[in-house]
């Protein structure tokens, strides 16, 4: 591999880990929102839409670790 692709394939490992680090900031803020919402029938539905977005970005996290660490194992 050649000095320009090792170069494009860390500046998108830099744009991961950016990535990455914006989604564990919006994942705890949700949780936090989460941990203010009353445990009630009234917000029932409103707490499992949040449990889903938490979910969700949980995913994204791990997909986002995977590729990290893949692309940082890797000898280029």
């Amino acid at each position: 591999m050649n000095k320009s692709r090792r170069k494009r394939i860390d500046e998108s490992l830099n744009k991961l880990a950016d990535a990455q680090a914006a989604i564990k900031k919006a994942l705890e803020e949700e949780k936090q929102a989460l941990a203010k919402v009353p445990d009630d029938d009234d917000n029932e539905e409103k707490r499992e839409a949040m449990d889903e977005i938490i979910s969700s970005l949980e995913d994204v996290l791990s997909s986002l670790d995977e590729a990290i660490d893949t692309l940082e194992t890797a000898d280029f």
